[in-house]
């Protein structure tokens, strides 16, 4: 121990393309300010260069994973994720991480959370075994489906393996996250939260037309050139990032959406009032590789590749016929079960597949919307484990 901090068990896990702290729900706060204050101390947040914390100092390494073992039936561990602002002192717990989202499997079965029975996984590499882990989401209170390759003898979490994702260095073990069960976890009003494909905002002098979309994550997408964001695909997350305009007209449309949504009550005081969700996709005609160019905003700053979240809620509303995503993907996507999604790094695929009553369709239902397949592959590697330690004044009665 020491005199005067606080020493919290935690993992520094990277999960597909982002990094976060992982914990265990008993070794931290209930929900409330405490256990805000706590993780943001931990980050070293606010400050733009996190330099008293464990953050990154970028979106993709300033988040939280705390993890339980479910009371649920359906369930077999509780994921609860925070995105924590760099140089904003704030944080929000009721928002989803795809990417962070792969660690939980291989985070769970190697802390003994899981307390159910071995079920069998799908597998991406035959000559993998690989455990299925039911993960209840606590914002979207929707249950994800980790599919974790496993030692045959010690049944622990593998992360060597021949799959590569973009913007990971090497290959690792793959991961099948099946994001199937998502629909309407944030606003339990189906795929189309307003019930339309499109939606018109007032953006300055100019109406917009945007698709809102709740699968995965509550996103809305928009044509970047309708935003006066010309050529999408030669922008890096830092041209964004590093343009106030550009972000200016995102948190604009941002804020008009969660308005529309009865998710604020003043559009200017979107941060204040609706931190993070809804976010804001820019998307383009598509690449040599990918069926669509996307960039994705969150608390203001371009992400530095793709969310499996926004990539997934892409993926399955290119089914939905007209909304943004349909108008704007490359033709002859339809027929691909793989759809390429080009951001900053590289493509992000996920698989998916619309169906109508259980049966292979084109185009999704929206009276019951459904998917037979809704997944993607990531890589998760335990890069530390131990204790970090805050001020002992943060946390006074620990």
């Amino acid at each position: 121990m020491l005199p005067d901090q606080i020493g919290i068990p935690t993992a520094l896990i990277r999960g597909g393309s982002s990094k976060a702290l992982f914990f265990k729900d008993e070794d931290v706060p209930p929900p409330g300010p405490l256990r805000d204050a706590v993780m943001k101390r931990a980050m070293g947040t606010p400050d733009p260069l996190q330099i008293d914390g464990l953050g990154g100092t970028r979106i993709v390494t300033s988040k939280v994973a705390i993890i339980k073992t479910s009371d649920r039936a359906d369930a077999d561990v509780d994921y609860t994720y925070a995105q924590v602002s760099i140089a904003e002192d704030s944080i929000r717990f009721h928002g989803n991480c795809g990417n962070i989202s792969s660690g939980v499997g291989p985070f769970a079965i190697d802390e003994g959370l899981i307390k159910t029975p071995f079920r069998e996984g799908v597998s991406v590499d035959p000559s993998m075994k690989t455990r299925e882990v039911r993960i209840y989401q606590t914002a979207i209170k929707k249950i994800l489906i980790a599919h974790v390759p496993v030692h045959i003898v010690s049944g622990k979490a593998l992360s060597k393996g021949d799959f590569a994702i973009a913007a990971v260095p090497g290959t690792g073990a793959p991961i099948l996250m099946d994001f199937r069960n998502t629909i309407g976890g944030f606003r339990d009003n189906g795929p189309l939260p307003t019930g339309h494909a499109t939606d018109t905002l007032q953006i300055g002098q100019k109406s917009v037309p945007v698709t809102i979309v709740d699968i995965a994550t509550l996103t809305t997408f928009v044509r970047a050139t309708d935003l006066g964001v010309e050529n999408l695909s030669g922008l890096s997350a830092a041209d964004i990032t590093n343009n106030p305009q550009i972000v200016a007209i995102c948190k604009e449309v941002r804020g008009k959406v969660a308005q529309l949504l009865g998710m604020c009550r003043d559009w200017e005081l979107v941060d204040e009032q609706s931190l993070g969700v809804p976010s804001v996709t820019l998307i383009g005609p598509p690449s040599q590789d990918g069926h669509i160019t996307s960039r994705f905003i969150l608390n203001n700053m371009c992400h530095d590749s793709m969310a499996g979240t926004i990539a997934t809620c892409t993926a399955a509303c290119s089914r939905i016929e007209g909304t943004m995503v349909y108008q704007v993907m490359g033709a002859g996507t339809l027929e691909s079960e793989i759809f390429n999604i080009s951001h900053p790094l590289g493509i992000m695929p996920v698989k998916v597949e619309a169906a109508v009553q259980g049966k292979r369709a084109s185009t999704i239902s929206l009276a019951a919307p459904e998917y037979n397949v809704l997944a993607f592959v990531r890589t998760s590697r335990r890069l530390m484990d131990g204790k970090v330690y805050i001020p002992d004044d943060v946390w006074p009665a620990a």
